[in-house]
């Protein structure tokens, strides 16, 4: 039987940090008892207020950092530690690419139970600001009534108003910053302000040009206004769309309206041109996009005339270059907006091998399996929740000679590898990439191979 804890809540502890954990909080341990402690840096001996406590764990918050580590930085964004978009910026940056290099192995080691797969060093960035192509800022009135814009306080639903994010191009800022000047002048009151729920912007870094989409709830008449007022006031802004929400803190939302101008962008990774809708999912990060794509077509290693099948395609970000071997390429995709997007990129990179099909991964690669289906290559590019043991056994009855798995969560990451590895596909090479900065979140490329 395991013994209760010997914390309370609101206890305040003397520890010492010495690792960091897939969510951002860094590791100490309190009487054999793991504690979880947001602001913490491995090296810390920190003062921590505990504020929940199981059998197993705690949680905490750095309240004073007695000795710090020698790769404690003072971070740069003075809405850091009260915004929940970043986790790391108090972390010098060589740290914090180690630190997603041993999260990355530590999820093939002690999940996947893989501990001899070799993973690389973590591909870090040049210049690791501004990397964002795209933001999506929350709505809030202050106590005069006027809007605010900006993230979410850490586990609340709180706005923090922002006036200046380190993550988001100079171009994303203005538009917030001329959004947020325009509705004092365009809504006249507090209630009219109230129906707009977020400003989301996408950027074309490649094209310089912007797309801002207002989520509100309905269609307010300011609409209109607001789109041209924006872009005469932000001539990079090509386009302004609307989308409908039944609240400020639902996820879901209708698909964007028109209002005013283009709907898609252009980027250009290494050469690729991609056009992208505003809805349509495309790597944040274009900068590391580029160096992913190419490590996916390096290990995929494909010979011409073979076969590729991409699940979770998209816009085709991998599927389209991979496809320039002029075999079979089956890109498959439950999103519309994206498949629209990869239906017209084949057609101006003027390929006419690709097929696209739009369906659950699930039900398209368990009908292939039935119909005794074969690829020569297969690219799994799951959400965050990864791919799960329908899609990963699938994957496997294909025979593929090579699978490639590109992951934006160590623990889904290491519960689709240990599928793969238990029906015949054991990993044989990790990648990690840094697409995202100053955050936890860690993107890995891994390459399985029968054996």
């Amino acid at each position: 039987m395991m013994s209760q804890p010997s914390l309370s809540l609101g206890d305040h502890i003397r520890l010492h940090l010495d690792s960091l954990a897939t969510g951002g909080e860094a590791v100490g341990r309190h009487e054999g008892l793991a504690v979880f402690a947001r602001g913490g840096c491995p090296g810390d001996d920190a003062v921590v207020e505990i504020t929940e406590v199981t059998v197993r764990f705690a949680r905490g918050l750095v309240v004073e950092v007695v000795t710090p580590s020698p790769d404690r930085v003072e971070p740069p964004c003075g809405h850091f530690r009260d915004c929940g978009g970043c986790q790391w910026q108090h972390i010098a940056y060589p740290a914090q690419l180690r630190h997603k290099t041993a999260i990355v192995r530590d999820a093939v080691t002690r999940l996947a139970g893989l501990p001899e797969v070799e993973v690389a060093e973590t591909w870090g960035m040049e210049n690791p600001w501004h990397y964002r192509n795209r933001a999506e800022y929350h709505a809030g009135l202050d106590q005069s009534g006027h809007l605010v814009l900006g993230f979410l306080r850490h586990h609340t639903h709180d706005v923090i108003p922002v006036d200046r994010c380190q993550l988001q191009p100079p171009l994303s800022e203005r538009i917030r910053a001329a959004t947020v000047a325009l509705m004092s002048r365009l809504a006249q009151s507090p209630t009219e302000r109230a129906l707009l729920y977020k400003l989301a912007t996408f950027v074309s870094f490649a094209r310089g040009q912007a797309i801002a989409t207002f989520v509100c709830q309905g269609r307010p008449e300011f609409l209109a206004s607001l789109g041209r007022a924006l872009q005469e006031e932000v001539a990079e802004v090509v386009g302004v769309l609307a989308a409908r929400s039944r609240g400020p803190l639902v996820v879901h939302r209708s698909p964007a309206e028109t209002v005013l101008g283009k709907s898609r962008l252009v980027e250009t990774l290494d050469g690729y041109e991609y056009h992208v809708s505003a809805d349509s999912f495309f790597q944040v990060n274009p900068a590391q996009s580029v160096r992913m794509v190419s490590r996916v077509q390096e290990w995929a290693g494909l010979r011409k005339g073979e076969s590729v099948i991409d699940a979770y395609c998209g816009v085709g970000t991998f599927l389209l270059p991979l496809a320039e071997s002029g075999g079979p390429a089956l890109g498959i995709e439950a999103d519309e907006s994206a498949l629209n997007d990869a239906r017209l990129n084949a057609q101006l990179w003027h390929l006419r091998n690709v097929h696209l099909q739009r369906g659950k991964v699930e039900t398209v690669l368990s009908n292939l399996v039935r119909e005794g289906g074969h690829c020569d290559v297969l690219v799994l590019d799951p959400p965050r929740k990864g791919c799960g043991p329908i899609v990963s056994v699938a994957a496997t009855r294909l025979r593929p000679r090579r699978i490639l798995l590109v992951s934006c969560h160590p623990a889904t990451l290491a519960r689709d590898l240990k599928t793969l590895a238990e029906h015949g596909y054991p990993p044989r090479r990790l990648q990690p990439i840094d697409m995202f900065p100053h955050t936890w979140h860690v993107e890995t490329v891994a390459v399985c191979e029968p054996g």
